[in-house]
């Protein structure tokens, strides 16, 4: 029998899933090593028991990337782009009017302040080479490329140890021939030079955000390419020779070939298996429009699927300072995860997060030298975790330590109890999920009543029913393996290939036929990307997308339409069913649209998708209603109803049937995580094994 692997690697726990031909599946999860991940996906792979040579599939979700970046640990990079463009790294936008009011007018003033803390470039500026060369926004060639000012440079890329290089000229999107040339010049005199290229990672409009990609991608290049070479040698020593695929940001997977060369479309991986996991598992289930949360070890991550599709944006940004115009899901993080230090300020306010104790010390409760507490800590205080029983028992945990961290950082300086503290740090937790919820649902014109919620991460089913009572959320799905949820989305995620291009015209002087040319050429690359991983052409799909803004406004809104509009070849047709389509997203997204105003098209993309072989999900045994199988015993919870302890039923989730449904208060304990159901709550497993909670009001 062959196998699916999918391993994904988090900030506090690695997560393994292994699936069988007939569904069913192994999971294991081991503390990741932020030393070297790969020596975490090698413990998991050795704790779950699995030889790779029977193995047909493996798919990973990895940081390495990301905590590049947000660490500043990235290659020692070089910027190469047009005369007098040096400096956009640091120009940004310039929002002076939002970053400092103050400053809206001061020629002198200091580099903006990030919310986040202070921002400062991934490449510095005596690493920034201006380049005499000039392309204007048709794509006609004004002034040619200078080769010897290219050649030029090569010595101090040398000197200066680069190992790394983004080339990124102005208006080259309309003609990428500079950048070709200049990519060959260094490729002729440093071979083992890291390039990225501007028209090869994001040929679009606006000159900082293509710039930013395209250097995130040179700075995390040979960061990835270390990091998969090693992992891949690993494989092989136990028996693994075939391509891996690592998760993309989007939420289709890539071979590793492929995300050694854009590994800027891979960096926040590992959250987006998650959401194309609850994509996935709500469709089988019928539930089109889900609210993906998922709370690990060191944040916690939100995104809406709507219509069975996660929301998609080419606006995000690592750890609120570097841009990156790649796809990536639209999600909300914030820094409330298991780990998460809740601390004081100074004016006696108190704060969960962003830091985060990680996998080592970890928590107070994890008897590894930690001393701050933490949700996990505040979570075990109040009876939702078992302490014999995390990660099934294989990890003891120190209730007195937990109590003793809160009482001393938190209770005593604000003199209250150490329960009423641990209450009030749950529910301030709460209150920051909810919040985050509130972004990509209510103010992004979704009402959170016509979701259900998937749950993911160890943590999150501690929390989940209290978020959807507050946002009267109907239902909340807890899969089989919470735990280690996001590694079944790289296991059951499709292959993908985004390409874009921009087109900035006005509809009416716009050129059908020229644009379906451009959507065909885009075609044809990602059939040749995805059919290199051996897809027959009949069995890829493409999707097709189009961004487009009335004329005057800053940014566009980006929609998808029928292959038919692109294959039929309509002219006038086709421009008229497109501006009728962002008429009806416009309004559907801000309430207003206007109808007799101008537009124009900016960016045109397609995603060309191949799918991969689904495994059935695997149907559990069927009991009576009553779960008298799987009942554990009682212990002391805290409930708020109840604004005390109580004796709370505790059930073992592996020993449950489908059929069976459990009445709150209840706790339901399994290896990789622990289910709350408050009093008044009702849970039935499914013929898969999910518990499905219908919400009381």
């Amino acid at each position: 029998m062959k196998y699916k692997l999918g391993v994904d690697c988090g900030g506090t726990f690695t997560d393994l899933v292994l699936i069988d031909e007939e569904g069913r599946t192994r999971v294991a999860k081991t503390p990741s090593t932020a030393e070297d991940p790969s020596i975490a996906v090698e413990d998991a792979i050795s704790k779950a028991g699995i030889d790779l040579h029977d193995v047909s599939f493996l798919a990973h979700g990895a940081t390495v990337g990301c905590n590049a970046v947000i660490e500043n640990k990235g290659a020692r990079t070089a910027i190469v782009t047009t005369k007098g463009f040096r400096d956009i790294l640091e120009l940004r936008r310039g929002r002076r009017v939002i970053d400092r009011p103050t400053d809206m007018y001061n020629l002198q003033m200091d580099l903006p302040q990030d919310y986040v803390g202070g921002y400062s470039p991934l490449v510095e500026r005596t690493l920034r080479f201006e380049i005499s060369e000039r392309v204007d926004y048709q794509g006609n060639i004004i002034k040619k490329l200078d080769e010897d000012a290219v050649r030029s440079i090569v010595q101090e890329l040398q000197d200066k140890g680069v190992e790394s290089v983004a080339i990124c000229y102005y208006f080259s999107f309309t003609n990428p021939r500079h950048e070709q040339r200049t990519k060959e010049i260094l490729n002729e005199m440093l071979p083992n030079l890291c390039l990225s290229v501007s028209t090869e990672i994001l040929p679009i409009i606006r000159e900082y955000e293509r710039l930013s990609t395209t250097t995130i991608n040179a700075y995390i290049m040979p960061i990835m390419q270390l990091y998969m070479s090693n992992l891949r040698d690993k494989l092989k020593a136990h028996g693994f020779t075939r391509e891996y695929y690592l998760m993309q940001s989007s939420g289709g997977i890539m071979s590793s070939k492929m995300a050694g060369l854009r590994p800027v479309y891979t960096i926040d991986s590992g959250p987006a298996a998650g959401v194309t996991a609850a994509a996935q598992l709500g469709m089988t289930l019928g539930f089109q429009n889900v609210i993906s949360f998922d709370m690990g070890g060191t944040t916690t991550k939100v995104c809406v699927v709507h219509g069975g599709r996660p929301e998609i944006t080419t606006e995000f940004w690592v750890d609120g300072k570097y841009f990156i115009g790649a796809p990536a899901m639209n999600m909300v993080e914030i820094g409330a995860g298991g780990g998460s230090i809740v601390w004081i300020d100074a004016a006696s306010a108190i704060h969960i997060g962003p830091q985060s104790a990680g996998a080592k010390p970890g928590p107070a409760c994890y008897k590894l030298g930690g001393t701050e507490p933490t949700i996990t800590d505040t979570d075990l205080t109040l009876g939702y975790i078992n302490a014999d029983y995390f990660l099934g028992g294989e990890m003891a945990m120190d209730l007195d330590a937990a109590e003793a961290a809160i009482k001393e950082k938190v209770a005593d300086k604000l003199g209250i109890s150490s329960l009423e503290a641990a209450h009030g740090i749950y529910r301030l937790a709460n209150a920051k999920m909810s919040g985050a919820i509130r972004v990509v649902t209510l103010q992004r014109g979704y009402d959170p009543r016509d979701f259900a919620m998937v749950v993911s991460g160890g943590a999150a089913p501690l929390h989940a029913v209290r978020l959807a009572q507050e946002l009267h959320i109907s239902k909340v799905v807890v899969p089989l393996n919470p735990g280690v949820f996001s590694a079944f989305g790289l296991v059951t995620a499709d292959t993908k290939y985004d390409v874009f291009r921009s087109y900035v015209c006005r509809v009416p002087e716009a050129n059908p036929r020229r644009m379906q040319e451009i959507y065909t050429e885009m075609e044809e690359e990602g059939l040749d990307k995805i059919m290199e991983l051996g897809f027959e052409k009949e069995e890829i799909t493409v999707q097709y997308e189009v961004a487009m803004r009335y004329v005057g406004q800053a940014h566009e809104v980006t929609f998808g339409f029928p292959s038919m509009l692109v294959k039929e070849g309509g002219g006038y047709n086709f421009i008229k069913k497109l501006e009728e389509k962002f008429h009806e997203q416009h309004q559907y997204l801000f309430g207003h649209s206007s109808p007799n105003a101008v537009t124009e098209f900016v960016t045109l993309s397609v995603s060309v998708i191949g799918p991969m072989t689904k495994s059935h999900m695997f149907e559990i045994e069927r009991g009576s209603i009553r779960p008298d199988q799987a009942r554990k015993g009682t212990r002391k919870v805290y409930f708020e109803e109840f604004n005390g302890y109580v004796d709370c039923p505790t059930f073992e989730r592996s020993l449950l049937k489908a059929n069976n449904t459990i009445i709150g208060p209840a706790i339901i304990e399994q290896m990789d995580s622990t289910i709350v159901i408050p009093p008044e709550q009702k849970g039935i497993v499914d013929n898969f094994g999910n518990i499905v909670i219908d919400i009381a009001a």
